[in-house]
C-alpha cells in the first residue's frame, strides 16, 4: 500500500500548479538563494531556473525537476507566506452610515508597484455617534511598495523592528545587488526593500527619509540609534567604492580624502567623522536641535567584521548576515564598530554623558555632566595600551620596537588559550559558570573614567583600574 500511496503523491505533485513566476522569484530572494544555488540543488542549468522565473514568458519545469522545484517552493512559502490584501477594522456605525472605501483607507501610503500590506490589530471600539466610522488603528507588518516598502513578507512569528513607527523596518539593512542589477536592502525578519538610490549621497538621504531604519534610545536622556547599512562587495561596486582596501589604505584605516565618493558627499554637504571613510564610516550632518542626521556604514570586505570578534559573519549571505546582526542589535545594540567600540557605545547609550540640570533662577534647564558616565570629552589611553602609530607614541624613534615593559601584548577581551592535543580529540566542550560567578565578578569591576596617571613602582591594588606592567 505504501508504494501505491507514494505513486499517488508523485502523480499529484506532477500536476500540482506552481506559483506564478514573480512569486517564485520572491520566495527564492526572500531566503537569500541565488539562481546558481537553486540550479545546483536541482541539477539544472542556471539559465533554466532563470527561465522559470521570467515574468514575461516563464517556462514550466518538467519531470523530476518539477517535483523537486514544487517541493522547494512549498517549503519556502511556509517560511515566507505571501502578503495578504490590506484589511481594516472599522468602528460600529449606524445603519445609514457608509464604511470608508478601500481607496480612502490606503491613500496615505503612496504605492507605485503593488498595494501596501497591513495586518490589523484587533481592538474593541466603542460605537461612534458620527455618521462616518473611523478605521481602527493597524500595525504594519510588511509592505510591498517599491519606495521603500518591502517586496518580501517576513516569516511568521518573526518580531518586527520595534513598536516605534519611525523604525518599523528594523535597526539595520544589508545592501546587495541581485541578478537583475537591482539594489536590495535585506532587513531583519526576512524583510527586503528596493533601494532606488543611484549614488552614496542619495543612499544616505533615502535611508534617513524613507527606509525607516534605526532603533529607539535605551535611556531617557539618551539618543536614538543611527541606522546601520552593511555594504556587500556588489553594493560597493554599484556606489563607486573599492571592493577591498590597498595595503596603504588598510594601515591608514580609510580611503584617501580625494576619493570621488568622498567628493560626492562633500558636494551634498555630508560630513565624515575624524576617522574618515573606513570600515565603520559615519556620515552625518550637524544636528538641528534634537533631530539627528547620521548613517553608520559597515563594510565587511574592508575587515569591518573582524574574525576575532565576529567569526565567519563576514562570509554569510546578505539575508543571513542581516539576521545575525539583527539578533545582536536586539540583545546588545546596533553594532557601531568592533566589540570594544560597541561596548563603549552601549555604556554611553545606557548612561549618557550629559543630563538636564535642575532649573535655574529663570526656570531654564541646562546640559550638565552626568556623574558616573564616560563623559563627552575623550581622554587619552595609557601609552602601553596605544597601538603602534598612535599620536601618543610620536616621541619614540621611527623603527622602535616596544617590549613587554612598554606595551600590553594581550587584548583585554581575549582570555582564551590554545587547546591541547588531548582536548582536540574530544567531541564536545562543556563550560560551567557556577552561579554566574564570572558575570557577577565583571559586574563589580571599577571602570576608569579619567585620564591615566603614570606611577612608578606602585603597590598593586586589584580594585584600582589601570594597566599594570
Amino acid at each position: 500500500m505504501s508504494e501505491m500511496f507514494d505513486a499517488v503523491d508523485a502523480l499529484v505533485a506532477s500536476r500540482a500548479p506552481l506559483p506564478p513566476a514573480e512569486e517564485r522569484k520572491r520566495l527564492r530572494v526572500a531566503h537569500g538563494l541565488t539562481l546558481d544555488d537553486v540550479a545546483g540543488a536541482l541539477k539544472v542549468r542556471r539559465a533554466t531556473v532563470s527561465a522559470w522565473e521570467s515574468p514575461k514568458k516563464p517556462t514550466e519545469p518538467r519531470g523530476p525537476e518539477r517535483e523537486a522545484y514544487a517541493r522547494l517552493l512549498k517549503q519556502l512559502a511556509e517560511l515566507y507566506p505571501a502578503p495578504v490584501p490590506a484589511t481594516f477594522t472599522g468602528a460600529a456605525a449606524p445603519a445609514e452610515a457608509r464604511p470608508l472605501s478601500t481607496g480612502e483607507a490606503s491613500e496615505p501610503a503612496v504605492m507605485t508597484a503593488t498595494e501596501n500590506t497591513q495586518t490589523p490589530v484587533p481592538a474593541p471600539v466603542a460605537p461612534a455617534p458620527a455618521a462616518a466610522p473611523r478605521p481602527a488603528s493597524t500595525t504594519r507588518t510588511t509592505s510591498t511598495s517599491r519606495r521603500p516598502g518591502a517586496r518580501k513578507a517576513a516569516p511568521a512569528g518573526t518580531p518586527a523592528g520595534g513598536t516605534d513607527p519611525r523604525f518599523e523596518n528594523g535597526p539595520l539593512a544589508v545592501l546587495d545587488v541581485d541578478d537583475d542589477g537591482k539594489v536590495l536592502a535585506y532587513c531583519t525578519g526576512g524583510l527586503v526593500l528596493d533601494v532606488p538610490a543611484k549614488s552614496l549621497p542619495s543612499l544616505v538621504d533615502w535611508t534617513l527619509k524613507e527606509a525607516k531604519l534605526g532603533a529607539p534610545k535605551l535611556s531617557g536622556p539618551g539618543k536614538d540609534a543611527d541606522p546601520l547599512l552593511v555594504l556587500t562587495e556588489a553594493a560597493l561596486e554599484r556606489y563607486g567604492l573599492p571592493a577591498t582596501l590597498t595595503e596603504e589604505e588598510r594601515i591608514a584605516g580609510r580611503i584617501p580624502e580625494g576619493h570621488k565618493v568622498i567628493k560626492q558627499l562633500t558636494r551634498a554637504q555630508w560630513q565624515l567623522t575624524k576617522r574618515g571613510f573606513g570600515p565603520w564610516a559615519r556620515i552625518y550632518r550637524p544636528a538641528q536641535g534634537s533631530e539627528r542626521a547620521c548613517v553608520q556604514l559597515c563594510i565587511p570586505s574592508w575587515n569591518a567584521l573582524d574574525t576575532r570578534h565576529w567569526g565567519t559573519a563576514g562570509q554569510l549571505a546578505p539575508a543571513e548576515l542581516a539576521r545575525l546582526l539583527g539578533v545582536y542589535a536586539s540583545r546588545v545594540m546596533t553594532p557601531r564598530g568592533s566589540t570594544a567600540v560597541t561596548g563603549l557605545e552601549l555604556m554611553t547609550a545606557l548612561h549618557p554623558a550629559t543630563r538636564a540640570s535642575e532649573p535655574d533662577a529663570t526656570g531654564k534647564r541646562h546640559s550638565e555632566h552626568n556623574p558616573g558616565s564616560l563623559g563627552k570629552d575623550p581622554v587619552d589611553c595609557a601609552p602601553c595600551e596605544a597601538p603602534d602609530g598612535h599620536p601618543l607614541l610620536k616621541e619614540l624613534p621611527r623603527f622602535h620596537v616596544r617590549g613587554p615593559a612598554e606595551k600590553l601584548f594581550e587584548e583585554a577581551y581575549d582570555w582564551a588559550r590554545p587547546m591541547t592535543d588531548a582536548e582536540c580529540t574530544l567531541r564536545y566542550l562543556v563550560g560551567l559558570d557556577v552561579n554566574m560567578a564570572f558575570a557577577a565578578g565583571a559586574n563589580g569591576l571599577n571602570v576608569g573614567l579619567g585620564a591615566p596617571t603614570h606611577v612608578t613602582n606602585p603597590v598593586f591594588d586589584p580594585k584600582l583600574p589601570g594597566s599594570w606592567l
